[in-house]
């Protein structure tokens, strides 16, 4: 049977109503975890961006990118996420119905993929979330320490260990000396012989740990003409961001301070476009320790001033920079 063209594919207004609902529900799980957040509604057009949510509670930070489908990620969405996050020590999700497990993190790309109910049960540091999808695999995170004290506890040797689960004596002694992703067979084989106390449980924390393993800097861009407009030495990380608010995120290396650059470039945005977009890098600020320099042409730097003025910004907030 050939289904019409027309019941194939979901109307524009369907897909932003259903965008609109999984944002809230996002919002939600945020608000019971207690997370501060800021919703980022630029670029206008909501395929283009690559950040929606950036959320922070205490030492832990989430920078969100809400899709009905994972199908399509593009290069340009995934490369902001590991950008901006590594600009501010986050941890880079998207977060989708499309996402196939529950309670389930897919890694891809050094980002990762879940659904509503796997955040949820995160934040909760439940001890539901424990399987990794990576490449087509699942694995499971086994506590050396626990891993350790039961092995002596049962008077179990190294040889005893491997040939239980099915692994060398080499791959235990890895076990035993750090935290380590293992094949869920033979998480199975282990669990049945030491019990579930040597699983851990996936908290924002192990993630982070390891985007930033995987990740140490994230790609870092040089821009002697930036540099030499924002009156900056050498001594400083610029991450390119090409789908948000933000142009750059900026950090000091020595004092790890963080500016959101925006770059108003005329010939791609109007002067409403460009009041926007430092509008909404505003909202970066209430949540992440930082300031914003806007890099205008001089003959709009006054210009956006009192435009900023009219919409109550905290002009504290913000350096206009004329650009050279």
């Amino acid at each position: 049977m050939v289904v019409p063209q027309k019941h194939q594919s979901q109307s524009s207004d369907f897909k932003k109503r259903e965008i609109r609902l999984l944002l809230e529900r996002v919002k939600s799980i945020l608000e019971k975890n207690y997370y501060c957040y800021e919703i980022i509604n630029y670029p206008s057009s909501y395929r283009e961006r690559s950040i929606d949510v950036v959320a922070v509670k205490d030492n832990d930070k989430l920078l969100l990118r809400v899709r009905l489908s994972i199908k399509n990620l593009h290069k340009e969405e995934i490369n902001d996420l590991i950008n901006a996050a590594s600009a501010i020590d986050a941890v880079p999700l998207v977060l989708s119905d499309d996402v196939v497990y529950d309670n389930v993190v897919c890694e891809r790309d050094n980002i990762y993929l879940i659904s509503d109910k796997t955040l949820n049960n995160m934040l909760r540091r439940s001890s539901d979330v424990f399987i990794i999808h990576k490449k087509n695999n699942f694995f499971v995170r086994i506590n050396s320490k626990k891993l350790e004290k039961i092995k002596e506890d049962l008077r179990l040797s190294l040889g005893d260990l491997a040939s239980y689960a099915g692994v060398s004596r080499r791959a235990i002694f890895d076990y035993l000396r750090n935290d380590s992703n293992v094949s869920l067979e033979v998480a199975e084989r282990l669990i049945e012989l030491l019990g579930e106390d040597i699983v851990e449980p996936i908290t924002i924390e192990s993630l982070k740990t390891s985007f930033t393993k995987a990740v140490p800097e994230g790609t870092v861009g040089y821009d002697r003409k930036l540099l030499d407009v924002l009156r900056v030495d050498d001594d400083i990380l610029i991450y390119r961001i090409n789908r948000s608010a933000p142009d750059y995120v900026v950090v000091s290396k020595d004092s790890y301070e963080v500016s959101f650059v925006v770059s108003g470039d005329l010939g791609k945005l109007s002067v409403k476009d460009l009041v926007k977009k430092i509008l909404e890098t505003e909202k970066l600020t209430r949540v992440i320790p930082s300031d914003i320099k806007a890099v205008v042409d001089r003959s709009l730097k006054d210009v956006i001033l009192d435009e900023l003025s009219v919409h109550k910004l905290d002009l504290n907030k913000v350096s206009v920079l004329e650009s050279r």
